[in-house]
């Protein structure tokens, strides 16, 4: 199965193997071919104009693609650009300028970034040393993998990479306390500790996870404020970690370990710390430039440096002579450009069903049809933020969906009066931050799930639950807590 969430040293996902999957491929690209022309041809809509209903037939169609994965993502995303020009929706240059956004090279930076901290082996010394000091019980090896999580969440901006890094160390845990084979609640709660903290924290570090800074692409352009570094920190940081501990704990009791502690687990870790050995000047040189990186992003609200120029400055530094370690063909390796793809792409799209009126005129219909103009603002947001939750079953990855979906979020905005940050900020949120109700939702779930130490059930089984919790949340955040910040 495919995804476009990241990736570390070319990780590979787990193979498409289902039936329905199969399925799904086979009849996809006839679908999206029936479905653009269904929308083309259907009769006038009052509010809809030609253009408008013209960028809504190819949005089906590439929707269609997306779900069904029928042809790769990145070829998709890439055939939106001729297709749009070709049916007289865009001019060339609108088209392209998806893939000009900030959003895109502040992941190709990150990635960058990501791929220094893996190669000089910063990432793996911090995961040990983390996992040295919080002790052998495996509720305390479950709070360090969560405390991993977190903290490579701001050294490594790849959900995927992430997951690359600490999923060999969980799985010779497991094998340590002699439950390698087969299935075990503590194998069960390890793995799923990894894959659903490390996406709970994402989305309160702009940069741990690309729906993010799709989100703030798509709010400006909604004409809506512009939100730094340090300001998606702010509003974000807070609840994310008040759900990573949530999800933490309903983990440990939904699966109760067998074990209370692992025998060995300690040496195991000083081990590896000691393969390690003495830190290096790659190492040095690595956490030197992501301070520096990370100290603009902080302070741009004062400098005025962009996030992205930012992230490309320290990136560039990466690959000088005696300054940097890295290659062009480290970049190559470890920039997923396959998100690259997907994110411009998806931007473009995302644009043009604003600018033709297509994402107004759907917002329109879903407030009509679920009569949501009959609803207070509360209960809009709540209803939206489960809308927005239990559309990640139909996706693969959360790249295609931040850039599918949030469009239709901005012209829900537009139709309720508010600022778009406020109904885009959670969505955003809880596009990146909660694909936790199948194993397929995004990468870092299919790689614990193809250890064969999880059922299917065991994803939503926690999901669920998390999920629920997080909807509400996130909409009491942005009825309160960033109301206070003047969001």
């Amino acid at each position: 199965m495919k995804s476009e969430e990241g990736s570390r040293m070319n990780v590979p996902a787990a193979k498409q193997t289902s039936t329905l999957g199969t399925w799904k491929t086979r009849l996809g690209l006839p679908f999206a071919v029936v479905a653009t022309i269904l929308v083309w041809f259907m009769p006038a809509q009052p509010g809809l104009s030609v253009l408008a209903q013209k960028a809504l037939a190819l949005f089906a169609g590439i929707f269609v693609l997306y779900i069904t994965e029928a042809i790769s993502l990145p070829v998709t995303s890439l055939a939106i650009v001729p297709l749009s020009v070709l049916l007289g929706i865009e001019k060339p240059g609108p088209a392209l300028a998806g893939f000009a956004s900030t959003s895109v090279y502040l992941m190709i930076g990150a990635f960058i970034l990501a791929t220094a901290m893996v190669k000089s082996k910063l990432a793996d010394r911090i995961t040990y040393y983390i996992m040295s000091i919080v002790g052998t019980t495996t509720v305390r090896i479950s709070l360090g993998i969560t405390l991993a999580n977190i903290v490579l969440a701001f050294l490594v901006p790849s959900s995927t990479a992430r997951t690359a890094i600490l999923l060999p160390v969980c799985l010779s845990i497991i094998g340590a306390a002699g439950k390698g084979e087969g299935r075990s609640n503590f194998a069960a709660s390890l793995l799923l500790t990894l894959a659903f903290t490390n996406a709970t924290i994402s989305a309160g570090i702009l940069t741990a996870t690309v729906p993010n800074p799709v989100t703030i692409d798509f709010i400006v352009k909604a004409g809506g404020p512009a939100i730094s570094f340090a300001d998606w920190f702010v509003m974000g940081f807070p609840p994310a970690l008040l759900m990573t501990g949530i999800t933490w704990w309903f983990i440990q009791k939904f699966f109760p370990s067998e074990i209370k502690e692992v025998p060995g687990g300690a040496d195991h870790v000083k081990e590896q710390l000691a393969a390690l050995g003495p830190i290096t000047k790659n190492e040095q040189r690595a956490f030197a430039v992501f301070i520096l990186v990370v100290g603009l992003w902080i302070t741009g609200g004062y400098t005025k440096i962009n996030p992205t120029i930012a992230c490309l400055a320290g990136s560039i530094l990466l690959f000088l002579p005696k300054i940097g370690f890295l290659t062009w063909k480290d970049a190559e390796r470890g920039v997923s450009w396959q998100i690259v793809m997907v994110t411009g792409g998806g931007i473009s799209m995302g644009d043009i069903l604003m600018r033709t009126g297509a994402a107004k005129w759907l917002a329109v219909s879903i407030f009509n049809t679920l009569g949501l103009s009959n609803l207070s603002l509360i209960m809009m947001l709540v209803v939206l933020m489960f809308i927005v939750q239990y559309m990640h079953i139909f996706f693969v990855g959360t790249t295609t969906m931040a850039t599918a979906f949030l469009p239709i979020v901005m012209g829900m905005a537009q139709v309720a009066h508010v600022n778009p940050a406020f109904f885009a900020l959670p969505a955003g949120m809880i596009i990146g931050g909660y694909p936790l109700l199948m194993f397929y939702c995004t990468l870092p779930n299919i790689l614990v799930y193809d250890t064969g130490k999880l059922r299917v059930e065991d994803f939503p089984k926690v999901g669920l639950v998390v999920c629920t919790i997080g909807c509400i949340v996130y909409a009491g955040c942005a009825l309160t807590y960033w109301k206070w910040l003047g969001i």
